[in-house]
């Protein structure tokens, strides 16, 4: 959850120093650090590549894309890994291709 918020920050420009803004970023750094302490000791989340990687994979991917796991190379690591996999790299051009004939037939 601490990566929509922040995502949204991220897209619309948005750097005002507030103090709820304060809270959720010391909140995404506290689970990016959890997330850096387990990706440090694993290839994938449940030991073989799941789901749960699948899921995780394309939350960090976001967060990697707007800068947000430059200092957490077992994190940026691990999006690397699952997005070279060669059923992520089908899916995503899959869902660009949707995306893209949607805005043909627009």
């Amino acid at each position: 959850m601490a990566t929509l918020p922040w995502s949204v920050f991220k897209f619309t420009g948005d750097t005002e120093e507030t103090p709820a803004r304060k809270s959720l970023n010391s909140f995404l750094a506290s689970r990016l650090q959890h997330m850096e302490t387990v990706l440090a000791e694993k290839e994938w989340l449940a030991g073989s590549f799941s789901i749960a990687d699948i899921a995780m994979a394309d939350v960090l991917r976001l967060v990697d894309r707007l800068d947000g796991l430059a200092g957490y190379p077992a994190c940026r690591g691990y999006v690397m890994r699952a997005t070279a996999r060669p059923c992520f790299v089908k899916a995503h051009a899959d869902q660009i291709a949707h995306f893209a004939a949607a805005d043909q037939s627009a």
